[in-house]
């Protein structure tokens, strides 16, 4: 096993348990939501015009993540940066223990993210295993996101950190169609 690094796990230990996964998805956007999708996009290099329309219903979410329209790019410069974090982690800690922590952080929201996943579907008469594990792993995959990003230090106006925001007040961000940023 790894040597712990002070203060890294357990800030994660806190943080992932505490978000409210998907309790906002269907409702009315806030300007909460509202900025944190434009700081999000911002961080993202989106372009200038796009714009943010808000998903009502879990049905709708499936459309749009099925949309051979979706936009690819910014799913291509976030995994082009959790390259370029990890091994800045790997670089600063070793490979050992960047796994050890990041691995920390998928058994503390695994059970987590895909209970609230399937608890909101459930309370809109949704029971699409296929639908809630898709947006589960969305969920997920941004969770291991901003552990990375917690891990390198980049601080909170990472990309990151703007879309782990988004899930943390309970929406899922789908994703940019023709010039559209989805938010459910």
């Amino acid at each position: 096993m790894a040597r712990a690094t002070p203060g890294l796990t357990e800030p994660l230990a806190r943080v992932l348990p505490a978000a409210a996964w998907f309790a906002a998805c269907g409702l009315p956007l806030e300007n909460s939501d509202l900025s944190d999708a434009r700081a999000y996009l911002q961080s993202l290099n989106a372009a200038p015009g796009t714009t943010i329309e808000p998903v009502a219903s879990w049905e709708h979410a499936e459309r749009i993540i099925r949309n051979p329209a979706w936009d690819t790019s910014w799913w291509e410069r976030e995994e082009a940066e959790r390259k370029v974090l990890l091994a800045q982690c790997v670089a600063r800690f070793g490979e050992v223990e960047t796994l050890d922590h990041l691995s920390i952080a998928a058994g503390i929201e695994h059970e987590v993210i895909h209970g609230a996943a399937a608890l909101a579907a459930s309370r809109t008469g949704v029971a699409d295993p296929a639908l809630t594990r898709a947006a589960a792993g969305a969920a997920s995959m941004t969770a291991h996101g901003r552990a990375l990003a917690h891990l390198a230090e980049v601080g909170e106006t990472h990309m990151f950190m703007r879309k782990y925001a988004l899930f943390e007040g309970g929406r899922w961000p789908l994703g940019i169609v023709r010039g559209v940023f989805h938010l459910f």
